[in-house]
């Protein structure tokens, strides 16, 4: 019999398959998310390691969502060659993308995008995400120079369009012994709801290593390869909850917090967000 996780998100429980995956062992006796290296340690909201703020006005919000529709259009015509009606609109994108082959052409695509690639100028909007925080911020990875990618979410529903359970600061922890200092923006743009927006785990920065129980390389969820590390419990919980946000909110996370297993359990909307990394100006 294949190995089995299960976890709660709010009331609802779901179990995986996680036949192939590498080993699930703790870490080291230490806290990862600390004042040298979680840039968002003397935010007010530290312990929980989240907060959620809002930062676009009405039409703000609406000529985001117009931009990034009219790109993900863009990109279904020329990943697919398909004729995409005038009132489309990103939650009946499961209606036009109606296979996972199909809808991989099109991911592999807004994983990669860069803000000039639709109607989110970062830039501008900068001086509202470090009036929040109370520091400069910057897209450029201190780390290699280059500017980071906006990933554009895509979750169909009843999919497995979602990453397990994990921590984004792992990969490079693992690799090269680097803690990246980046806090996390997500950006609920179509579909989010109680029942498909982001799970976190609250608090679960504050954890010591040895109390989590994790893959030390990419996991392999229901058959899926996944380069993300997956977490199998936190200081003896498998419990996550959904992200409250609305449209015109950015969800601040630590880039220790426990995130992911973001199932869309709307029974006929997809959901779409944008994620993104900012660091500490120097």
């Amino acid at each position: 019999m294949s190995r089995r996780l299960s976890y709660t998100i709010g009331n609802e429980s779901y179990e995986f398959s996680v036949e192939g995956s590498p080993e699930f062992k703790c870490g080291k006796n230490e806290r990862l998310s600390r004042e040298d290296t979680d840039i968002v340690y003397h935010q007010d909201w530290y312990q929980e390691g989240y907060t959620v703020k809002p930062f676009l006005s009405e039409s703000e919000f609406a000529y985001l969502k117009e931009g990034l529709t009219n790109s993900v259009a863009a990109l279904i015509r020329e990943e697919l060659n398909l004729e995409v009606p005038a009132d489309f609109v990103l939650e009946n994108y499961h209606h036009l993308v109606k296979n996972s082959e199909d809808h991989y052409k099109v991911v592999r695509r807004t994983r990669d995008l860069f803000a000039e690639d639709f109607n989110f100028p970062v830039k501008s909007i900068l001086p509202k995400f470090e009036a929040i925080l109370g520091f400069g911020l910057t897209d450029i990875n201190p780390e290699d120079g280059k500017e980071l990618h906006i990933i554009v979410r895509i979750n169909r529903p009843g999919s497995n369009d979602f990453n397990p359970p994990h921590k984004d600061v792992y990969e490079r922890v693992d690799e090269a012994n680097y803690i990246p200092p980046f806090v996390n923006l997500w950006i609920p743009i179509a579909g989010v709801t109680e029942n498909s927006s982001l799970p976190i785990a609250p608090g679960s920065h504050l954890i010591s290593e040895d109390q989590v129980c994790r893959t030390f390389d990419g996991a392999v969820v229901e058959g899926n390869k996944y380069r993300v590390r997956m977490i199998e419990s936190w200081g003896g919980s498998t419990h996550l909850e959904r992200a409250k946000v609305k449209d015109g909110d950015v969800l601040f996370f630590s880039g220790h917090l426990i995130h992911g297993l973001a199932v869309n359990a709307e029974p006929d909307m997809t959901r779409v967000a944008l994620e993104f990394r900012l660091f500490k100006k120097d």
